[in-house]
């Protein structure tokens, strides 16, 4: 066993992630939501910014004991509501949820 494992080499796999700005006339809106415990104490939050990567706004709030998706849809409920209220109609959401993403793009049903 220990002959074996002293061969043993991990075969790495990666994928580069990078943020990439809007285009001109566009705001970009990351969001992120996390729960502890599944339901449990959770946090919604979400950034906007401009063509030039800076900041135009954040908030991230305390919300009640959830699940990790209704805090990932909070997290875009928020950040869809800022942009309004402040006039950036053209808005382009950034979500780290593949199920909240899958389910807003109607590939799958909403649980």
């Amino acid at each position: 066993m220990v002959a074996l494992l002293d061969g043993y080499r991990p075969n790495f796999q990666y994928k580069l992630v990078k943020w990439l700005p809007p285009e001109i006339g566009w705001w970009k809106c990351n969001t992120d939501g996390a729960s502890r415990d599944n339901p449990g104490p959770s946090t919604a939050a979400f950034c906007v910014r401009n063509v030039d990567g800076d900041l135009v706004g954040a908030k991230g709030l305390k919300i009640p004991d959830s699940t990790n998706l209704v805090t990932e849809v909070v997290a875009v409920r928020e950040g869809l509501k800022y942009c309004w209220e402040n006039e950036l109609f053209n808005v382009i959401i950034e979500s780290d949820s593949l199920a909240l993403v899958n389910i807003i793009n109607g590939a799958w049903e909403v649980p």
